[in-house]
């Protein structure tokens, strides 16, 4: 093999293993952004459960102000905590799983640079993403328990959940979010 074919190689190599990097990366980035959404719509349906609002204003304002607070997540964390009578390590888990959500994000790259990464940083950036995206699966099923266990307690259906986000989603039709 000359040098120019080893050259070569050593690139397409390298491409393939950031192609895979950045999708592991996305998928991180994707689960993570979904568990932050998640703890936002359990505590608005808490606040509509325990509210009633009679108007489609006092609605569009309870979800309004939730989507507006995504950066007080210490807030939010804390209301779920209550109206979902979640464990407190579980309640850790899940801060610190939004915590390095905004680290993957904001910081990750900047102290995993991507331009002098050997194929063993990529491998164990990698791993990383992996082990985040375990631990994001982890919280959503105990999530999920908690949920079954704050609707039997509410009496909240699974067919009063549809009808919310299906609300909510008819807020947005035409918008360029959807």
């Amino acid at each position: 093999m000359t040098h120019q074919e080893e050259s070569q190689e050593n690139t397409t190599t390298k491409h393939e293993q950031l192609t895979l990097l950045f999708a592991h990366y996305g998928r991180a980035i994707y689960v993570a952004q979904v568990l932050e959404q998640e703890t936002i719509n359990m505590v608005a349906i808490d606040e509509i459960v325990t509210t009633q609002p009679e108007s489609e204003t006092e609605y569009d304002t309870i979800w309004a102000k939730y989507d507006n607070s995504k950066k007080m997540m210490g807030i939010m964390t804390s209301l779920l905590q209550q109206a979902y009578e979640i464990d407190e390590l579980d309640m850790e888990e899940l801060k610190a799983l939004l915590a390095l959500k905004t680290d993957l994000a904001n910081i990750y790259f900047r102290f995993n640079d991507l331009t002098v990464a050997t194929g063993a940083d990529a491998d164990r950036m990698i791993s990383d993403f992996v082990g985040f995206n375990q631990r994001v699966q982890m919280i959503n099923e105990k999530l999920s328990l908690y949920r079954e266990a704050y609707n039997t307690k509410t009496g909240v259906t699974a067919e009063q959940h549809a009808a919310a986000y299906a609300a909510r989603k008819e807020e947005f039709q035409g918008s360029t979010v959807l």
